[in-house]
């Protein structure tokens, strides 16, 4: 049986022209660029893979490494005029986007290992996102310079 990785490793180009698609016509504030859509999408897709494979290997996942892509997202999308909202609607819309890409692989049964790891990546993506976001627009309101990114 394929695992998600796999067919998320197979299917990461599929996967992620959908998602800009959806990006595109249900959350972007506008018309943006194919660089500004994708932002760090396509390396949090391989950090996902990642933490999916070290589960595989009976590693720890080290789903902390979406973090700082996350709290980079959360940035541009600030920066490019997303709504917050909207921000966290487009990381559901790539949750959507994978599933769906399964689906139609005929890939039906899933570990809860696996989907556990894939729901923690998507977690802390999107709260680093809403944090780094939220603070940058506090910031700006009050008119101070956005704080650096965690180290």
């Amino acid at each position: 049986m394929r695992t998600i990785a796999d067919m998320m490793e197979a299917g990461s180009e599929q996967i992620f022209e959908r998602w800009l698609e959806r990006v595109q016509e249900d959350h972007a504030p506008g018309a943006l660029s194919r660089p500004e859509l994708a932002d760090h999408i396509p390396d949090f897709l391989r950090e996902v893979v990642a933490a999916l494979r070290r589960e595989e290997e009976g590693q720890a996942p080290k789903t902390h490494r979406v973090g700082p892509l996350g709290w980079e997202h959360g940035e541009q999308r600030f920066r490019v005029g997303f709504d917050l909202s909207n921000m966290v609607r487009e990381y559901g819309a790539l949750h959507d986007c994978i599933y769906d890409f399964m689906e139609e692989q005929g890939h039906a049964l899933l570990r809860v290992e696996e989907v556990r790891v894939l729901v923690q990546c998507f977690n802390r993506a999107i709260a680093e996102a809403v944090v780094h976001y939220t603070r940058i627009r506090e910031r700006e309101l009050l008119g101070n310079e956005a704080p650096p990114p965690p180290g």
